[in-house]
């Protein structure tokens, strides 16, 4: 199952006990943002069959239709009958032309009868993204006026979003893992969204581990290259003047480093006779490159 699937049927849980007017405008948010809600047609599409039961059994619990409830493909289709559409869109404020489309606030009784439409908009038309691969929630609106509808709804909700059209589809989206975060919990799906919330603490604390593992491996890669041209420094020191004639702090700086080939920086400041700093270490290897770069013929 999809992380969007169990956000919806979270949601579909949330929906047990609400009032009955937050009831009635969750159905609004199904049945407008559906597949069709016109005079021609009030329809719902939904891979949910859990979804499409509760449409119809909400249209029922409040005597407004009885709705057909079929298989069509892989979807589900709740298609109000004919002779009873004209009672569902009047009973929305509604009239027949599809083209009108808009969110009529007067179904909205209370203060979370906002929140209860804008849970039935996404279980309609919604889908949010599994957030092990990326952060992405949408919904779909087919018209632009009830696009920006919802899209006011939700900035008045403090949940603002950014649209964009797309193959004559409009989209309201997010992008940001904390938005996405707020959307979840304000709709109901506390689960979803702490599961989401946990899956980002993992996936930072495996990005920082990989940070810091590719940090340690440059590291690395880095002294070891200056160890091998410390070695080939001090191997032609050796074969020229030789290394007799160096300071004694210079000759240990040699011998430390043909002895401890693989050795970092700080490894060699500790085996030092008395120890060193790592700037006077390493100022002595730099050194011993200097001189042999000086005695190259």
């Amino acid at each position: 199952m999809s992380f969007s699937s169990e956000v919806k049927q979270e949601l579909l849980r949330a929906s047990a006990g609400q009032l009955p007017c937050c009831a009635e405008a969750q159905l609004y948010g199904l049945l407008l943002l559906g597949h069709e809600f016109s005079g021609r047609g009030v329809r719902l599409r939904t891979e949910s069959q859990a979804l499409a039961e509760y449409a119809a059994e909400q249209l029922h619990e409040i005597e407004l239709a009885a709705a057909q409830v079929q298989r069509v493909g892989r979807k589900w289709e709740v298609t109000v009958r004919e002779a009873e559409r004209g009672r569902v869109l009047e009973r929305f404020g509604h009239g027949g032309n599809e083209l009108s489309l808009h969110i009529v606030r007067e179904n909205f009784s209370c203060e979370d009868c906002r929140v209860a439409f804008l849970r039935g908009a996404f279980l309609s038309c919604a889908a949010v993204s599994a957030p092990q691969q990326q952060y992405h929630l949408e919904f779909y609106v087919a018209s632009k006026r009830l696009a920006g509808d919802l899209c006011a709804l939700l900035e008045e909700v403090e949940l603002p979003t950014k649209m964009c059209q797309r193959k004559g589809v409009w989209l309201l989206y997010y992008k940001d893992s904390g938005q996405i975060e707020d959307v979840l919990a304000m709709l109901g799906a506390q689960l979803a969204m702490l599961d989401l919330v946990n899956i980002k603490i993992e996936k930072d604390m495996r990005n920082n581990v990989n940070r810091i593992v590719n940090f340690e491996m440059a590291n690395m890669s880095r002294s070891s290259a200056a160890a091998a041209e410390q070695l080939r420094a001090i191997a032609r020191l050796r074969a020229g003047p030789g290394l007799e004639d160096l300071t004694p702090p210079l000759r240990e700086a040699a011998r430390l480093r043909e002895e401890n080939p693989g050795a970092s920086l700080q490894e060699l400041c500790d085996l030092a006779v008395p120890p060193v700093t790592r700037s006077g270490m390493n100022h002595r290897l730099k050194r011993l490159e200097a001189l042999a770069e000086e005695n190259s013929p």
